[in-house]
């Protein structure tokens, strides 16, 4: 019951996640921080506004897959329990 506690009182974030140092995540995740500086530089104040409010747009959309994909997992993860303690 700790976890589910824990879960509760907001000390578990289910979407937080470590990345390695020279991982594929880090990799590209500076990849993309690298275009993202290089595309600053040339686009002008309106474009700018225009960008910013795409990556805001964007990252709205990734909590939502993310925890879309949370719920499925913990879904699948409860029906394989059930699975597993009523098959004999």
């Amino acid at each position: 019951m700790d976890t589910i506690r824990e879960l509760y009182y907001g000390n578990i974030n289910p979407s937080e996640r470590d990345i390695n140092p020279d991982s594929e995540n880090d990799r590209l995740e500076k990849l993309v921080l690298r275009h993202e500086a290089q595309l600053q530089k040339i686009l002008n104040e309106s474009e700018a506004e225009i960008f910013g409010k795409l990556k805001d747009v964007w990252a709205e959309l990734n909590c939502l897959n993310e925890r879309d994909c949370f719920i499925n997992g913990f879904r699948l993860g409860v029906r394989l329990t059930v699975e597993s303690l009523l098959t004999e």
